[in-house]
């Protein structure tokens, strides 16, 4: 299969659909575009009738604005239904040098705690807000520092388990395979409105790293480097 020169970013909220298209490594917006478009996002009332019926009308379109398939996108939405969860974990560490399995197995260990609690929940977002070294705050991780102790404060941002499944079915039923679901929110959160010309440039800037605390979970069979090989690009 040739390598596709689009990224294909999708912005769902109660009211209205968005659809851009960027070039690869570019990043540069070639088509944009926004539908009214009422659809109800929360968990016990849901429903993408017109979601779909806007999705199904437009694939065309795109697909000749960019002259390839459309069969992959980055997904955001915007839901009263996400939840932010904040968790600390901490390690004994004997002095010795940090290294990176150690803080894998922090972040592995809260992943799991969070699933285990909040079972009916996925997991869309992991940032690192802090790393606490011997009682020392830092908003990243130093290279070769030695301590007795240190914990990270994380983030975890979810979506409802249902919300996540029935948007998968949707797309789906257009042989259209979701790359990843963005937090709409936490997206514009964390950006300035004013470097973003359209709504799903804040997607754009998330996926492209721009919150160098989050953790991006990469799987094996498409990065060979392995699990969490973002956060630790950005050791200092």
């Amino acid at each position: 299969m040739s390598k596709k020169n689009f990224d294909i970013y999708l912005d769902l909220c109660s009211t209205k659909l968005s659809i851009a298209a960027f070039k690869k490594f570019s990043g540069h917006s070639t088509f944009f575009k926004e539908y009214n478009c009422a659809t109800n996002l929360n968990k016990d009332q849901l429903n993408f009738e017109n979601a779909e019926k806007t999705i199904e009308k437009n694939i065309f379109e795109i697909e000749k604005k960019t002259g390839e398939f459309l069969n992959d996108i980055y997904l955001m939405v915007e839901t009263p239904e996400s939840i932010s969860i904040n968790l600390s974990l901490i390690k004994d560490n004997e002095g010795k040098k940090i290294e990176k399995k150690n803080v894998q197995y922090l972040i592995q260990d809260a992943k799991q705690q969070i699933l285990r609690s909040y079972y009916n929940k996925k997991i869309i977002h992991i940032i690192v807000n802090n790393y606490v070294i011997d009682d020392v705050v830092y908003n990243y991780l130093p290279m070769n520092i030695t301590c007795k102790k240190f914990s990270l404060d994380m983030q975890f941002i979810c979506f409802p388990n249902n919300l996540v499944k029935k948007l998968e079915e949707l797309f789906n039923n257009h042989q259209i395979f979701i790359n990843k679901i963005i937090c709409t929110n936490y997206a514009k959160s964390f950006i300035e409105k004013e470097s973003c010309t359209n709504i799903c440039e804040y997607g754009l800037k998330l996926i492209q790293g721009v919150n160098k605390q989050e953790v991006v979970i990469v799987p094996r069979k498409l990065e060979k480097k392995g699990f969490f090989e973002r956060l630790f690009h950005f050791f200092k």
